[in-house]
């Protein structure tokens, strides 16, 4: 059974979320501005050209994709995780009655609902980008195999990019709380990501593929959510002791 301290904390919890989504509107028109821009170099230029020819018939291959724009999405997530950590954010919740466990659980809750947004308006602008295409370009030169995208592939390519976005959220938000324990941090994340890179290239490749390489949305599934799990979980701890110690 549920005890009152636990309702009052899910409850301050939930106040703190709601407040978060009009106080961080900002960080969602951000989100849109980026993607504008990933769509307008993905038309540009597309994402590579290819050209070949036997000296009588030449035939010249442009590849568009919306990969510019999941990848600027994945940024953006990345940048609002550490973001929701600093000093400046922080003030935000000043009209609140919080605490650092409340807080951090509804930065988390914040930063889900952000995936979700993320993911589905990524997947979105894709989708625009063959719109574009499709009306702007010459049919006759479009080939048409694959070009018209299925909506089970749409709600995959949503799923995939939702459970990214949660991954690399995780990631930052405990970069953003270990940066506040010390700037230090700054210098040493990424020394050390270089670092294991180099001397445990093996190592490091194998992780990179257990998250990349997995064909099962379910288990992609299932691996990103402990991870986050743990990322999420060590970032309010250390959170916790920060205040504490302070």
């Amino acid at each position: 059974m549920m005890s009152l301290k636990e309702v009052d904390l899910l409850s301050i919890s939930l106040k703190q979320y709601v407040y978060k989504l009009k106080a961080y509107s900002t960080l969602f028109y951000g989100l849109l501005l980026a993607q504008i821009i990933a769509l307008f170099f993905s038309l540009l230029n597309g994402i590579s050209y290819m050209s070949s020819g036997n000296g009588e018939l030449s035939v010249s291959v442009n590849t568009y994709s919306a990969s510019l724009v999941i990848i600027f999405s994945f940024f953006w997530i990345l940048f609002a995780a550490i973001q929701l950590t600093t000093k400046q954010y922080k003030q935000l919740e000043n009209p609140l009655v919080t605490n650092s466990i409340s807080r951090n659980l509804s930065n988390i809750g914040f930063l889900m609902t952000a995936c979700v947004f993320g993911g589905i308006t990524s997947s979105l602008v894709g989708v625009l980008l063959r719109i574009i295409m499709y009306f702007t370009f010459d049919r006759s030169q479009i080939i048409s195999d694959e070009f018209i995208l299925a909506f089970s592939d749409l709600l995959l390519g949503i799923s995939v990019a939702i459970l990214y976005m949660v991954l690399i959220s995780g990631i930052g938000y405990l970069t953003g709380v270990l940066t506040k324990v010390s700037m230090a941090f700054v210098i040493i994340i990424p020394a050390v990501i270089i670092g294991i890179s180099k001397a445990y290239t093996d190592i490091f490749q194998s992780l990179i593929k257990f998250f990349t390489l997995e064909s099962s949305l379910p288990l992609f599934g299932l691996k990103v959510i402990i991870t986050s799990i743990l990322l999420f979980g060590v970032s309010i701890l250390i959170s916790n002791r920060e205040e504490v110690s302070q």
